[in-house]
């Protein structure tokens, strides 16, 4: 088992590593871009204060705020138009007639959602007061931070994932391909014990896990549906072909 805990870590390695690099960029780019969009959304002279569960505001109410950025056509069904609208007589029912995923009124901060919206009083947020500088300086902090907790959040899962995968899925998977080249050994007319046919498919199963690795990789997908299956057993077949020309030194070899 330490041969195929060796293969399984090296596939792990190499599928995640493989993944953060073609990955990240797209991860990155589309977080910036998230972010820049939120630095411009704020108003430049806006100032918003809340005390007290109490918040004012330097503008004219009800203060509109679009979603920022350019949205594809798919977004646009999906999103709101609006991202944000601060009106202190505001209702539930003004979430649809603003069409906006916030609404901010006197008392609570109400949130679009499939079903009924989220309800947050605003007594719960602590006294602050916002401005441009502050939104920029915390949108900057974000951006320090995402430098290395997104590549925690992109490698972590796969990694974790795979190794699950492997250990749990594959292991059962080489249990019945133990049990099939065992038959298949009866049938070739040679028999081996099943500890033996269980190691013949874990050795046999390098070539296909290569092969899944590579594919992974490049984002190929493979035609036939038990492409894996049929090469492992193809390859265990081999060697108990193999086993059956040359008895003796297999025996031998069992007994060193």
């Amino acid at each position: 088992m330490k041969y195929y805990a060796v293969l399984v870590l090296i596939a792990a390695i190499i599928t995640t590593a493989g993944t953060y690099f073609i990955e990240a960029p797209k991860i990155k780019d589309t977080f910036q871009n998230a972010l820049s969009e939120a630095e411009k959304a704020y108003p430049d002279d806006m100032v918003f204060t809340i005390k007290a569960g109490v918040w004012e505001l330097n503008k004219p109410q009800p203060l509109i705020i679009p979603f920022p950025g350019r949205l594809e056509e798919g977004d646009k069904k999906q999103l709101p138009e609006n991202l944000a609208v601060f009106d202190k007589a505001g209702t539930v029912e003004d979430l649809e007639k603003y069409d906006t995923a916030i609404l901010v009124n006197e008392k609570n901060l109400l949130v679009k959602k499939a079903g009924e919206p989220g309800v947050y009083p605003l007594k719960d947020i602590p006294d602050t007061t916002l401005d441009k500088g502050k939104v920029v300086g915390a949108i900057g902090n974000v951006r320090k931070v995402s430098g290395w907790l997104l590549p925690l959040i992109l490698i972590v899962p796969v990694f974790a994932g795979l190794m699950v995968y492997y250990a749990i899925f594959r292991g059962l998977y080489l249990v019945m391909i133990g049990g099939l080249l065992l038959l298949l050994g009866k049938a070739l007319k040679t028999a081996v014990p099943y500890k033996n046919a269980f190691r013949i498919g874990l050795h046999a199963m390098t070539l296909p896990v290569l092969i899944d690795t590579l594919t992974s990789l490049i984002n190929l997908q493979l035609p036939v549906t038990y492409w894996f299956l049929a090469i492992n057993l193809v390859v265990g077949v081999l060697v108990l072909r193999e086993i059956g020309k040359n008895p003796v030194e297999v025996v031998t070899q069992e007994k060193l």
